[in-house]
């Protein structure tokens, strides 16, 4: 049974000629697609991202513990921000990478809208997001049986640590450049879980495509961060000759 696509904000490629990437970037907590939808909009009109789509999908609303139980938009139940790795909530967790994985595997279909049947590989597709976001994009990228040409994660952290080795990872799972970015003064999620994450995916051979620590940065983004991811994604899924 195929799985049922996250609905989702696409912004075609700013240039005349078809997609040949795709980014697919998950908000955080309580926010939406539309949340990161003036961020896509610059990255995606530099002169050597024109060929590059962008996938922003809403997660679903849910009660959150955290949050007193209220429903909320949210990739998967968070109980405390105190230990980040302290009662994950694996059953979400993996449900919500799967749901992204869904989304890399509608590019390469070319069934997303605006594709018209001219799919994208996993090898030309970007996955990650921001905090909550961002742990989703590192668990899909990580464990997708594809490998996919980069991840991004941002003011964020690695879930289910405790699981990230074989046969958990996929076997591409290192060759993969991650970027990481974080605010020094991260009062959401902590400067410290950023480091440690980084930390734990080096020793687990996972490439670091590049990282940032942003001095006085709260839980947020800064100019000089998106600047850094736009030099990553530039690297990683350059402009293919026609």
């Amino acid at each position: 049974m195929s799985q049922t696509l996250l609905k989702s904000i696409v912004l075609p490629q700013a240039g005349s000629s078809k997609a040949t990437a795709t980014v697919i970037f998950a908000h955080g907590l309580g926010d939406q697609g539309a949340g990161w939808l003036d961020v896509a909009q610059m990255l995606r009109k530099r002169p050597k991202l024109q060929h590059v789509r962008f996938v922003l999908p809403n997660s679903p609303v849910q009660p959150v513990t955290l949050n007193g139980g209220m429903p909320m938009p949210s990739w998967f139940d968070i109980r405390t921000l105190d230990d980040i790795s302290g009662g994950e909530d694996e059953v979400g967790l993996r449900k919500s990478a799967d749901a992204l994985s869904a989304l890399i595997n509608a590019e390469e279909a070319g069934s997303q809208e605006h594709l018209d049947g001219q799919g994208v590989p996993s090898e030309r597709v970007v996955v990650g997001g921001f905090s909550q976001g961002g742990a989703i994009g590192l668990l899909c990228g990580l464990t997708h049986p594809k490998p996919v040409a980069g991840i991004v994660g941002l003011s964020t952290w690695l879930p289910l640590r405790a699981k990230m080795v074989a046969p958990y990872l996929t076997s591409h799972a290192r060759n993969i450049p991650i970027f990481l970015g974080h605010g020094t003064a991260d009062q959401v999620v902590k400067y410290e879980y950023g480091q440690r994450s980084a930390k734990f995916l080096r020793a687990g051979g996972e490439n670091d495509g590049g990282a940032g620590s942003y001095d006085g940065m709260a839980h947020s983004a800064c100019m000089e961060e998106i600047e850094h991811v736009a030099e990553y994604l530039e690297k990683v899924i350059p402009a293919q000759a026609s």
